[in-house]
């Protein structure tokens, strides 16, 4: 049994920061903005706007760096998987999880379009979340050989297989 190791990260998580941490900073300026004197000089409030926007670009930033997308080691073998993260993260309360096989529902690899490589999603019944695993930088032959394992206990197993939406048959619209 090989250990892998990888980058983990859920898109719930991932979702909640990109839409939470924005609207958190915006209504904190707004706040701000309401709370200055009137007689405040046009310059300095743009320069306030101005420090806000780059504060909240750099701290979503660092979170997408460090907290969402962290790394990991995955183990893999007939009994199941087990995936523990190797940092501390503010945004994941599981910091190690095993499952057996008869609990993941399914396995997709999906193309990045934003790096341009694949990533796995392996989606779990109980309790119910998909878990994402992506190559390390400059570890991408080791995520494939994650996969070609991953592979083999999906067809001993009978774990489903979903393709990605591009490649899947698309509903018609005829009666």
């Amino acid at each position: 049994m090989h250990p892998y190791k990888l980058k983990y990260h859920k898109n719930s998580v991932l979702l909640i920061a990109m839409v939470g941490i924005p609207i958190f900073f915006i209504s904190l300026l707004v706040y701000c903005l309401f709370s200055l004197p009137q007689s405040l000089s046009e310059f300095s409030t743009l320069m306030l706007v101005s420090l806000s926007i780059i504060t909240m670009a750099l701290i979503m930033l660092w979170i997408t760096k460090t907290q969402i997308f962290v790394r990991s080691k995955v183990h893999i073998d007939e009994n199941g998987i087990r995936f523990r993260l190797k940092s501390t993260s503010l945004l994941y309360r599981r910091t190690e999880y095993f499952s057996g096989w008869e609990n993941i529902s399914r396995v997709t690899e999906m193309f990045d379009n934003h790096n341009g490589g694949y990533f796995y999603q392996i989606a779990f019944k109980n309790p119910s979340f998909i878990a994402n695993f992506s190559p390390l930088k400059n570890h991408e032959a080791e995520a494939e050989r994650f996969f070609l394992e991953l592979q083999h206990y999906q067809e001993n197993y009978n774990i489903a297989h979903q393709l990605p939406y591009s490649t899947a048959l698309k509903p018609s619209n005829s009666f």
